[in-house]
């Protein structure tokens, strides 16, 4: 895995906001960050319990949820996995049935060889993020070659939720052509010992 970083920015403060305004935008900035952030711990504890060595790094333009004036698409984290380095953008989704993907941040992952570190089933986090349903949270890791794959079986289209950019959605019955669903081993063996 090449570490030099390559320079990929996104357009401008007001095409990336989209309608929200910039207290809102920067807001949202924050808050999934942290959410980002309190999903690589938990992705860390989880490959503790299954025996697994990792250490991550801060690989991102930005991981603290302050504005920065270029964005990027550069992942979020290096993570060496059981001795393989790779890099890896979090994603989540609040639901299981589907995963909503920007479809030029998608095309940028394949060209930097990034994969995604998805959650989904997370809940609807209005406050903290460690109150995420665990019962149901899931996780999984889209290899650039799936995202690959992705792109090609799926026509993306316009969605308003994601600021009118051109998307892509994937629905639970098709989440086997692309990554292996995960549960949190480590919540489960912990409510068994309660």
């Amino acid at each position: 895995m090449k570490n030099k970083k390559t320079n990929i920015t996104t357009k401008s403060l007001n095409y990336r906001r989209d309608k929200r305004t910039r207290k809102k935008f920067l807001d949202d900035i924050q808050k999934r960050t942290f959410k980002e952030k309190f999903l690589i711990e938990l992705f860390v504890q989880e490959a503790i319990y299954r025996g697994w060595s990792i250490s991550i790094e801060d690989y991102g333009i930005d991981n603290t949820g302050a504005y920065v004036e270029k964005s990027s698409c550069q992942p979020d984290y290096k993570i060496v996995l059981n001795g393989k380095p790779g890099l890896y953008e979090i994603k989540s989704s609040p639901v299981s049935h589907k995963c909503t993907f920007k479809k030029y941040n998608l095309q940028k992952y394949i060209d930097i060889n990034a994969n995604i570190l998805l959650f989904f089933g997370t809940g609807f986090i209005e406050r903290r993020p460690e109150d995420i349903d665990y019962e149901n949270t899931r996780w999984a890791i889209i290899t650039p070659k799936k995202i690959k794959l992705m792109l090609k079986n799926k026509k993306s289209y316009i969605e308003p939720m994601f600021g009118n950019k051109p998307c892509i959605k994937i629905f639970d019955r098709e989440y086997k052509e692309y990554f292996e669903q995960n549960p949190l081993l480590f919540f489960q063996e912990k409510k068994l010992v309660s």
